[in-house]
């Protein structure tokens, strides 16, 4: 036998759902007083409706995240410039010490001896260069006799340049004053 439905019935139907709903609620509310939750970060009660949460706001979790990983403990280590003790990761204790390793030339001594090392080498490839280029029947005394007498503030100068096929004998050198010699460079005057 099948009730009708008639407006009373769907009425009381309505009262007794929202009744049931509302001791369901409040059956839910008593045992949330009974057993509550707390914020894991600052023990803040949290309300019902967020009782699924584990912390009570956004800056709660960034905190209790951020202290729960474990922190190194700070080893101590030896600068790379000076040896003094550092902690941390750092290799250097300043700046200063990092720029102090990574120079070539620690002191001033170790830098005018390495110019004049570069120097004897250049000149030393430049007169290799010369060689190659002197005949071998050229008359190198006089030759060096001629740059041995070269007057203070002139330079010798090879008339054609030996790199543009010149060769260095005497009749190729001639004096020229510093500035003349640096304006000539390798051309043909």
């Amino acid at each position: 036998m099948k009730l009708k439905l008639t407006p009373q019935r769907l009425a009381a139907n309505r009262a007794n759902c929202r009744a049931g709903g509302l001791a369901y609620a409040r059956k839910m509310k008593e045992q949330y007083k009974a057993n509550p939750k707390f914020c894991s970060h600052c023990n803040f009660k949290l309300p019902q409706e967020k009782k699924n949460n584990k912390f009570c706001n956004s800056s709660c979790a960034a905190s209790f995240n951020n202290k729960v990983a474990p922190k190194r403990s700070a080893k101590i280590y030896k600068c790379k410039g000076c040896d003094t003790q550092i902690s941390g990761r750092g290799k250097y204790c300043t700046v200063k010490c990092y720029d102090y390793t990574r120079r070539k030339y620690k002191t001033k001594e170790e830098l005018k001896e390495a110019t004049r090392k570069k120097a004897r080498e250049v000149s030393a490839n430049y007169r290799a260069k010369v060689k190659n280029q002197t005949p071998p029947d050229a008359d190198r005394i006089s030759i060096k006799e001629f740059y041995d007498s070269c007057p203070k503030g002139y330079e010798v100068d090879h008339i054609i340049p030996i790199s543009k096929g010149g060769l260095h004998t005497l009749s190729n050198l001639q004096y020229l004053t510093i500035t003349e010699n640096r304006r000539k460079g390798s051309k043909i005057c």
